[in-house]
């Protein structure tokens, strides 16, 4: 699959979303609603986990729920393993620039080091380690699960939110 490459839903799949006959699983469900003509893949890969979406747009292509609009944007080369590629008119982001990915997971830390001190340290050192978006995504839920544990859970759903969708 090109990471360029946008689909949009055919009249079964909107159909799908509207009444949710129950035959996708949450993921290709998932998908299927963030599907809209305009997202490429590539862009669609920072809502699901890695290696998940290549499985789910062929199993919604194969079920004729989505087609591909024979559009492929011209995407840039990732800056790095784990990145994405970007497109050539976008500014750059914590997912496409491993400079503003430095920034947010510099600013991971110092959030979550305003909050437990000196307790979260085997936190900064994992986050630190993260040399890509796509680690530290994985780590998030685990860095919630602890926050939650540490302090409460709307801290650790925040935290999860904010830094989830500066990763996308």
């Amino acid at each position: 699959m090109n990471p360029g490459t946008t689909y949009i839903k055919t009249d079964k799949g909107r159909a799908e979303v509207t009444e949710r006959s129950g035959s996708l699983n949450p993921l290709q469900r998932r998908v299927l609603i963030m599907v809209d003509g305009k997202k490429t893949a590539n862009e669609l890969g920072a809502f699901v986990r890695v290696g998940e979406l290549d499985g789910a747009l062929a199993y919604l292509e194969h079920k004729a729920l989505i087609v591909s609009t024979d559009y492929v944007a011209p995407l840039l080369a990732p800056a790095a393993p784990g990145f994405a590629a970007s497109a050539a008119t976008e500014r750059p982001r914590p997912a496409t620039s491993q400079d503003e990915f430095k920034k947010v997971r510099r600013e991971a830390t110092d959030y979550l080091f305003e909050r437990l001190g000196k307790s979260g340290a085997p936190i900064y050192v994992a986050i630190e380690h993260c040399e890509n978006p796509n680690e530290l995504r994985k780590l998030l839920r685990g860095i919630e699960i602890v926050v939650g544990q540490l302090l409460d859970a709307k801290a650790a759903q925040e935290f999860a939110r904010h830094f989830g969708t500066l990763l996308l």
